[in-house]
């Protein structure tokens, strides 16, 4: 998969506008509507659920990664990502990602299958977290 990432970042970079951003910023928060697709050149980004969440940990990226990539295809951004260390991200505006997936059935399919591996690691995150017991039936002393 890290060859496909790659690929897709590389392209997705090549139509990018440059941003420097300063560590603490937000990019974008989850159920914002999609701006566009950063691709991390330098520095670094955490992606987390907003509040707190065990099954879904927040998780770091760096160089050569994407964040907002399946926003890219719903329209809002599922995760909140935030400048970790001051970086400087390509940003790719939504409208021209989407051309960009409509132009090349290839991009599109790589978007596709680094997005069902997500989808993929989510499920197998849930399906090994013990149920959560409700504190009533526990019995409380």
């Amino acid at each position: 998969m890290k060859k496909e990432l790659s690929e897709l970042a590389a392209e997705l970079d090549r139509h990018a506008s440059s941003v420097t951003i300063r560590k603490g910023t937000a990019l974008f928060h989850s159920g914002d509507v999609l701006s566009g697709v950063f691709v991390v050149r330098t520095g670094a980004l955490t992606l987390s659920i907003d509040g707190p969440n065990t099954i879904y940990p927040p998780r770091t990226i760096g160089p050569g990664e994407i964040a907002g990539l399946p926003a890219a295809l719903t329209g809002h951004y599922s995760l909140t990502a935030v400048v970790t260390e001051d970086s400087e991200l390509g940003f790719i505006p939504g409208p021209k990602v989407t051309e960009m997936f409509e132009l090349s059935p290839r991009l599109c399919m790589l978007a596709m299958r680094i997005m069902s591996d997500e989808i993929a690691r989510v499920r197998t995150a849930l399906k090994e977290t013990p149920p959560m017991e409700d504190s009533q039936e526990q019995g409380t002393d």
